[in-house]
């Protein structure tokens, strides 16, 4: 028989046999140092806290806010990893959301929205939501525009509006900023009427008393607006006898105007009342053929441009969804009375049927505000204005027919009639507008050798303030008012 060889020792015999299980040895090592990793990183996940980003203050827009989610935080002993703050890259607009007290609150909340590709053939209810809302009873898809940001970026995009035209809208703010009196109004002269042309410049723009720029100035302006009101009972004219002369209608429509678009932005309780009680001035002083004269008189063959005053008030009550007795009757009626004074060709009248350049914007945007319809009238009007334009009153800021009055209503009536009528108008007025600014933000005197109102005449008083204003609104267009569907 063979003989066994002798017995190697055990450490000789523990060398030989890790030799021959290298490979499974080591393929053993690194699967075992795998799974203690991926338990530590399940570890890791476990102890981290969920995020969920929204704006400040919740969402915008959304019917309900829901808060955070966020888990108990591991022990700081524990986990040392401190993990960077993520960036959100959306677009953001800015929205207003306010407080119902009797001090209104507002908060300026910036809210992501989606990126749209192509403005061209957006529409205004296909917007994002919180571009056509804001909390509260919600903010008019017609005034969805002067939100900021996003928004008016868009609106300036899709209606051809220049970076040229925004910076002369600021310059224009920042000189009323300067100018405002320290009671909170504006202008030595024609005060009530100036103060609201005024707040609705910053309105226009989207500006709230929470605004960081100019929100002292809003707010201050807003407030002499109160005071006034509640000492006259709603009667916003300068003086408690009558309605301060033939202005005095005049300047009880500018001003409640603009507390019916700061009540529509803001639901600032504080004005709710003191606005019916304006409106109800305009309804109950509308003639019976359903336009306005001086002092609210009760007189046939009614004022055309007394009218259109009364008429855009009425419309800011209207869209303030306070349901104001009598205001949706009275711009019915008022529609009635602004076809009576059409001319044959197209134009409007003072207080008789007839084709006046300067009253016809005023009867196709009144119209138009109210009906938003292309109807006979309105589409009548806008080829007399075009007409005219090109072979009688050329839109020239230094010429001798320069007439801002009658501009500020055709910037506004082309834009809501659309198309190719808003690419002509377009063309005439935004640069020479713009261009024809002072360097001091305000507008100087035009080129008219005659003015019936004689504001853009004069080098004081209420002039620059009338001016400025109305140059700030005309290049407002872009986002200030759109138009949508009935």
């Amino acid at each position: 028989m063979d003989q066994f060889p002798p017995k190697k020792p055990l450490s000789q015999r523990l060398q030989e046999k890790l030799a021959a299980s290298r490979f499974f040895t080591f393929s053993f090592l690194i699967h075992v140092i795998i799974i203690a990793m991926g338990f530590k990183v399940v570890l890791f996940h476990q102890s981290r806290a969920k995020v969920d980003f929204t704006a400040e203050g919740g969402v915008v827009g959304a019917d309900t806010a829901v808060a955070p989610q966020v888990d108990q935080l591991p022990d700081p002993t524990v986990q040392t990893f401190t993990p960077e703050t993520p960036s959100v890259s959306a677009p953001t607009i800015s929205a207003i959301t306010s407080t119902n007290t009797t001090s209104a609150s507002f908060q300026m909340a910036s809210v992501p929205v989606p990126v749209v590709k192509a403005m061209g053939d957006v529409k205004m209810n296909e917007l994002p939501k919180a571009m056509n809302s804001v909390p509260g009873k919600g903010l008019p898809s017609t005034m969805a525009g002067r939100m900021g940001g996003t928004a008016r970026t868009m609106m300036m995009d899709k209606n051809k509006g220049k970076d040229s035209s925004e910076k002369a809208v600021m310059a224009g703010l920042r000189w009323l900023k300067q100018h405002q009196s320290e009671d909170g109004s504006w202008s030595p002269e024609f005060t009530p009427s100036m103060t609201g042309f005024a707040i609705l410049c910053f309105l226009g723009h989207g500006e709230t008393p929470e605004s960081p720029e100019f929100g002292p100035t809003v707010k201050k302006g807003l407030d002499w607006l109160l005071q006034r009101g509640g000492e006259f009972q709603g009667r916003m004219s300068l003086t408690k006898d009558g309605w301060g002369g033939n202005d005095g209608v005049y300047q009880h429509a500018i001003a409640t105007y603009a507390m019916g678009e700061y009540y529509t932005m803001t639901k600032d309780d504080r004005y709710a009342e003191l606005l019916k009680q304006a409106v109800k001035y305009i309804v109950d002083g509308q003639a019976p053929d359903g336009g306005w004269n001086y002092g609210y008189r009760k007189e046939p063959n009614s004022d055309t441009s007394v009218a259109g005053w009364q008429i855009q008030a009425l419309k800011a009550a209207h869209l303030s969804g306070l349901n104001i007795a009598g205001v949706d009757e009275a711009l019915d009626k008022a529609m009635v009375n602004l076809k009576r004074v059409q001319g044959k060709n197209g134009g409007f009248g003072y207080r008789t049927p007839e084709d006046r350049y300067s009253l016809t914007g005023v009867g196709v945007l009144c119209t138009y505000f109210w009906k938003q319809d292309k109807d006979k009238v309105v589409r009548e009007g806008i080829e007399f204005m075009l007409k005219e334009t090109d072979e009688k009153y050329p839109v020239k800021y230094n010429g001798k027919d320069a007439n801002l009055y009658a501009w500020y209503y055709n910037t506004q009536a082309c834009l809501m009639y659309g198309g190719s009528t808003w690419s002509k108008w377009n063309r005439l007025f935004q640069d020479e507008i713009a261009t024809s600014q002072s360097k001091d933000g305000s507008w100087p005197r035009t080129g008219a050798k005659d003015n019936p109102g004689g504001l853009e005449l004069k080098n004081d008083g209420a002039g620059p303030f009338y001016r400025t204003s109305l140059c700030v609104l005309m290049l407002e267009v872009f986002y200030r008012y759109m138009p949508t569907t009935k």
